[in-house]
């Protein structure tokens, strides 16, 4: 924190911070908002899934009227879209249109789900691993025992395997994104939380070990492959 205010002292252009941070900055007057031309919510429907829609609305309503707003969200739950019209003066709604698959060609996602009991998940994604044989995986799991439980099974059927969650600190984190993009990791397996801005560009696959709570989640699982025109594979293992 004392480094964050040194460097705020010094004056910036742009500041980055998660809302929670960002309130204590203002709470304790080392950032001010007078000046403030423009307010981007990135991933706003996760920073809501994460808790943080108070924070965002406390920072909106000490941001001043005449500062620019930009929310970018990958859905659009009652949330955000209620965030949206009470602190987004006659705003402009730009929407990225669904891709359309041509008739007779494949989309560039390929999504897939595998039914089996839950005794036998494990094995059966061993499998489909050794018969998809990804570049790079993303196996999302939902806590963090089961994502550390996964990462040591698939490590033992041969795999080169990192674990990504939120018990991590950024210097282990650092090391594995490193590796991941080195090459270096076949299988990253991680929570949803901790797999915010993961952002590889030959992530083959992703793996859903179970199905998610909700479509918007899938959607953004699934999402981080196939990016910028190239091909990917969506695996789910349904109980």
């Amino acid at each position: 924190f004392r480094r964050q205010v040194m460097a705020l002292r010094r004056g910036a252009h742009v500041v980055v911070a998660t809302p929670g941070r960002a309130l204590d900055h203002l709470r304790q007057a080392t950032l001010g908002l007078d000046a403030l031309q423009a307010v981007v919510l990135d991933e706003a429907d996760e920073m809501l899934d994460m808790g943080f829609a108070e924070d965002i609305e406390a920072i909106l309503a000490l941001a001043p009227e005449t500062c620019q707003v930009a929310l970018f969200s990958a859905t659009m739950p009652p949330r955000i879209a209620a965030i949206a019209a009470t602190h987004l003066a006659n705003p402009a709604h730009l929407r990225i249109a669904q891709e359309r698959t041509p008739e007779g060609t494949a989309p560039r996602v390929r999504q897939t789900a595998y039914f089996v009991p839950r005794a036998h998940k494990v094995p059966a994604l061993g499998r489909v691993l050794d018969v998809e044989s990804p570049e790079l995986a993303l196996v999302f799991c939902r806590t963090r025992l089961e994502v550390d439980e996964l990462a040591q099974t698939l490590g033992g059927h041969g795999f080169r395997v990192e674990a990504i969650h939120g018990g991590m600190s950024q210097e282990q984190r650092e090391r594995v994104m490193k590796n991941a993009r080195g090459g270096q990791v076949d299988l990253l397996v991680a929570t949803d939380v901790a797999a915010r801005g993961i952002d590889i560009g030959h992530l083959s696959h992703v793996v859903n070990f179970g199905v998610p709570e909700s479509p918007e989640t899938y959607v953004h699982r699934i999402g981080r492959t196939g990016r910028a025109g190239r091909d990917g594979v969506a695996i789910t293992i349904a109980e």
